[in-house]
């Protein structure tokens, strides 16, 4: 099956990289600023890049239904620009979201707010010759499970 991506451009779908197609499942590669972030910090934590993708996204959302919607063009471009808005702020809340749990670049975050008390510990175990397979979280990420409370 083909499918289009915007940074793949065609390509199959059997041949896509797992990781760039999925969410996050590992540690992430920043400083966590909170792994567990509410919408009031994710709006509060805003970059003026991300009120620029607004509205331009907005924008270019009501264009397309201005220039597509012959019969009715208003209609069809408010309703567009409306789509376009509810994609543009839930891009919004995850990029927000992805910088204070530390999978984007957050140098501005860390700055702001400070770095979260317990960070994941990204050593690698073993030597670089011979890894220690140890998957791809840190016990400060997911804990290990407590069997005991389970009689």
């Amino acid at each position: 099956m083909l499918m289009l991506f915007p940074r793949l451009g065609w390509t199959h779908f059997s041949s896509l990289n797992q990781q760039s197609a999925t969410m996050p499942f590992g540690d992430p590669k920043f400083t966590v600023v909170n792994p567990s972030p509410d919408v009031d910090q994710c709006l509060k934590s805003l970059r003026f890049s991300d009120y620029l993708f607004f509205g331009g996204f907005s924008g270019g959302s009501w264009a397309y239904g201005y220039i597509f919607g012959k019969p009715t063009r208003m209609a069809c471009a408010n309703t567009a620009m409306m789509l376009g808005m509810t994609c543009a702020s839930m891009i919004w809340l995850q990029n927000s979201r992805a910088r204070l749990r530390g999978y984007r670049e957050n140098e501005r975050e860390v700055k702001m707010y400070g770095a979260w008390p317990v960070q994941p510990d990204l050593k690698q175990e073993g030597t670089t010759r011979f890894p220690i397979a140890c998957g791809v979280t840190s016990p400060a990420t997911t804990p290990p499970l407590n069997w005991k409370n389970y009689d």
